[in-house]
C-alpha cells in the first residue's frame, strides 16, 4: 500500500438491503477496496469517493478509495486482476483500461476481456471539439472545419497525449470522416489549450471540465461540437458530432468493474448496491452538480455496450498506429 492514497468512508452497519434477500445473499466481511487508476483531485477520483460514501451503507462495511496511478490505468487493474476474488476488491474503469490498452500495449499482467466484469456506470461526461478562433477565424460549425481538413490535407491537431481518449476520438473522427490529419500530441490539457488559445494549434478534442472555461461568448476557443450522441444538456446549443457525422459516439465513461472469478451471489450482491446508490437521488443530484450523465446500468445492459467500446477503441487504436511501449 505504499504507493496508494487511501481514505475510509464510513458504511456504518447497515445491512438489511442483504437481511431482505435472505440469508443466503452475500455480505462483505470486511472493508472493500474501490481502486482508482489515477491520481487524486480529477473527476474518476471524484465520481469513485462519492459513490463509496454513499454505497457504504448499503454494503454494510467502510469503503476504502485506493488510488493506484501509472502506466494508463494498468497498474490498478492488475492490483484488483491478482487480488483474491472474493468481493472486497473493486475497479474504477474507464475506456483506456477495459477497451483500448489491450491494443495499445504489447503486453499487458491482466486481460481486459477476461479478468473483469462491469457492474454499474457511475457517469459519463462528452468532450469538446474546439477550435481556435486565431488559427481558424471563420470555422463555426463542424461541417465548416471538414470542409477545411479536406481543403488542407494534414492540417494539424492536438491531443492530450500519443494514445489518449482524445487523440482516438480525432482518429476516429478522422477515419468516418474521411480527413488526412496531422497529430500533435501534448502532455495533458494545460499545455494544449495553451498553444491552441495562442493559435499553434487549431483543432482540439479536449475534456469537458478543462475546455469549457475558454468557450463561450468572447471566449478564447470556441466549441463547434461534443462527443455524446446527442446534444449534452448543460451545453445544449453546441451540436454533437453525430448531426454531422451520424453515428459518432466517443464520450468518457466512469465504471465500477468487479473480477470475473466472483461467484454468482457475491456479483449479485454488489451490482444490486451499486445499481440502488447510482440510481438514487442522491445521486442525480452528484451529476448535476459535476454536468455529468447518467448510464445503463447492470451486468445485462452493460455487456453489449462494453462488446461495442471495445470494438470501436481498439479500430481506433489500429487506425491510429499509437503504440504505449
Amino acid at each position: 500500500m505504499m504507493h496508494a492514497t487511501r481514505r475510509l468512508i464510513l458504511g456504518g452497519a447497515l445491512a438489511a438491503p442483504f437481511a431482505a434477500r435472505g440469508q443466503d445473499a452475500w455480505r462483505p466481511t470486511r472493508p472493500i477496496r474501490l481502486v482508482v487508476p489515477f491520481s487524486p483531485g480529477g473527476l474518476t477520483d471524484i465520481l469513485a469517493r462519492a459513490v463509496a460514501e454513499q454505497v457504504a451503507p448499503r454494503l454494510g462495511q467502510p469503503v476504502v478509495v485506493e488510488n493506484r496511478a501509472g502506466a494508463g490505468g494498468n497498474l490498478a487493474a492488475e492490483n484488483v486482476a491478482r487480488a483474491t476474488p472474493d468481493g472486497h476488491s473493486l475497479l474504477v474503469a474507464t475506456q483506456g483500461i477495459i477497451a483500448i490498452n489491450k491494443a495499445l500495449f504489447s503486453r499487458l499482467a491482466y486481460d481486459p476481456d477476461a479478468d473483469f466484469v462491469a457492474i454499474a456506470m457511475m457517469a459519463q461526461q462528452p468532450n469538446l471539439l474546439v477550435v481556435s478562433p486565431k488559427a481558424m477565424p471563420d470555422v463555426t460549425t463542424l461541417a465548416q472545419f471538414i470542409a477545411r481538413a479536406k481543403a488542407q490535407p494534414g492540417l494539424p491537431y492536438g491531443s492530450n497525449g500519443a494514445g489518449s481518449f482524445t487523440h482516438l476520438s480525432m482518429e476516429l473522427l478522422r477515419s468516418v470522416a474521411g480527413l488526412e490529419l496531422t497529430h500533435v500530441p501534448y502532455r495533458g490539457s494545460a499545455p494544449l489549450l495553451t498553444d491552441m488559445i495562442a493559435g499553434t494549434i487549431p483543432v482540439a478534442f479536449d475534456g469537458l471540465a478543462t475546455s469549457s472555461p475558454q468557450v463561450g461568448p468572447g471566449g478564447a476557443l470556441r466549441a463547434i461540437a461534443v462527443t455524446s450522441a446527442t446534444r449534452f444538456r448543460a451545453m445544449p446549443a453546441v451540436p454533437a458530432v453525430a448531426e454531422t457525422v451520424p453515428g459518432f459516439d466517443a464520450s468518457p465513461w466512469y465504471g465500477i468493474f468487479a473480477p470475473s472469478k466472483l461467484d454468482e451471489p457475491v456479483l449479485a450482491a454488489l451490482e444490486a448496491a451499486f445499481r440502488a446508490t447510482l440510481e438514487s437521488p442522491q445521486w442525480a443530484a452528484l451529476l448535476e452538480q459535476r454536468k455529468a450523465d447518467a448510464m445503463p446500468q447492470g451486468r445485462a445492459a452493460l455487456a453489449p455496450l462494453m462488446a461495442r467500446e471495445r470494438l470501436v477503441w481498439r479500430e481506433a487504436v489500429a487506425r491510429s498506429g499509437a503504440r504505449a511501449d
